[in-house]
């Protein structure tokens, strides 16, 4: 139920980037990376460290468009495996 919860603070995270709380929590814990490049530090908050760790999971099942390309960052983003 808790692994749920998270993965649709993730997803939203991912596709709501306008919204204030969102660029909250990229200017403190992303700051140029992606989501699959950041990695849990022991300061983190509570909520970020649940947001890591289902992190992996959550992409495993999660499928996403690539659109125009603006939020793509070709050479960085995970495509397939490590």
């Amino acid at each position: 139920k808790n692994r749920c919860l998270l993965s649709k603070w993730l997803y939203k995270l991912s596709v709501e980037t306008d919204a204030t709380w969102a660029q909250i929590l990229h200017n403190k814990y992303l700051q140029s990376k992606t989501l699959t490049q950041v990695t849990v530090r022991p300061t983190d908050s509570p909520f970020w460290k649940g947001l890591m760790r289902v992190k992996t999971a959550f992409f495993n099942r999660t499928k996403f468009i690539v659109g125009d390309g603006n939020n793509t960052h070709f050479w960085e983003d995970t495509w397939l495996g490590d």
